[in-house]
């Protein structure tokens, strides 16, 4: 029994290493990994996001939809938020990236204009918008906090994407 718990602590006081080195097969090995799975296809290639395509979240009251396609100077996007039957966020406007961030403007209605976090699979709208972005929505409506993931890259994808009074977001 006592080699057992010497053991055990053995054990443990190794995989607690420094926080520096990888303690299985040496080298930078996190790293290869990824760069692996980017050359597979398997993540996103930081270096060469693209918006462009057709995005998804399901939930109990419905499909969340956002597209993008290549626009003058950027994309031209469209998204439709659900929160049952009737009720709804849905627009349309242009979108660049800005840094680590993709900076949405929405054409029409009121000024709405905000920046969103993309890694090249989620993009994901921030918890607080402005007061203007609500004229976009029913009423008990919004489309902060919302987050919409990559199921298909591409203009012909984007272009399928259908809304409510929007017929065709990205068409």
């Amino acid at each position: 029994m006592k080699r057992f718990r010497v053991l055990v602590a053995v054990v443990l006081l190794t995989a607690c290493g420094d926080g520096t080195t990888p303690l299985i097969g040496g080298g930078n090995t996190g790293s290869e990994l990824d760069k692996q799975a980017i050359a597979k296809g398997l993540l996103p290639d930081p270096n060469s996001r693209s918006l462009i395509g057709r995005f998804e979240t399901r939930s109990e009251l419905g499909t969340d939809k956002f597209c993008a396609v290549q626009g003058s100077g950027g994309f031209r996007f469209g998204m439709l938020a659900v929160f049952g039957p009737e009720s709804k966020c849905e627009g349309t406007g242009s979108a660049k990236f800005n840094g680590d961030k993709v900076s949405l403007s929405f054409d029409g209605k009121e000024n709405c204009k905000f920046d969103a976090e993309f890694d090249g699979i989620a993009l994901r709208f921030p918890g607080s918008i402005g007061e203007g972005c609500s004229n976009y929505c029913s009423a008990r409506a919004s489309m902060s906090g919302t987050r919409y993931y990559l199921v298909e890259n591409g203009e012909a994808a984007a272009k399928r994407v259908l809304g409510r009074d929007v017929e065709k977001l990205c068409g």
